[in-house]
């Protein structure tokens, strides 16, 4: 697991971003599901297996003009398992991490909560 993931919902959400990241996560609203974070995580720990095992080339994750081969191969490492810690650290988290969920939850309860303004003026 990531450092300071949790699993625990922040007791800075409302109560309807909340409900908002549980829809992401079980795929009934857009954004990243578990399923796709699953998907997504099992396909970068294949591609970091390849580059390790020299299956596949760096070049095939980074462009490599700029490095040595010895870089090459270190920096594609390096890239492809900060994304595998990612997935882990959204699974923990069940998408609260994902920056795309979190605009996604913030946009639509923003929207939900905008109180709808009066079209009449008040009288005293």
């Amino acid at each position: 697991m990531a450092p300071y993931a949790t699993t625990s919902p922040s007791p800075h959400l409302h109560p309807d971003e909340v409900a908002e990241f549980e829809r992401i996560w079980r795929g009934e609203a857009g954004g990243m599901s578990e399923a796709a974070i699953r998907h997504q995580h099992a396909r970068h720990t294949k591609v970091l297996g390849d580059l390790r095992s020299e299956v596949i080339r760096p070049a095939a994750v980074i462009p490599t003009q700029l490095h040595t081969k010895a870089e090459q191969a270190q920096i594609a490492v390096d890239t492809v398992a900060a994304l595998v810690r990612q997935d882990e650290e959204a699974l923990a988290t069940r998408g609260r991490s994902v920056l795309e969920n979190r605009r996604l939850v913030r946009r639509r309860t923003r929207d939900a909560r905008r109180p709808i303004a009066d079209s009449t003026p008040a009288r005293a």
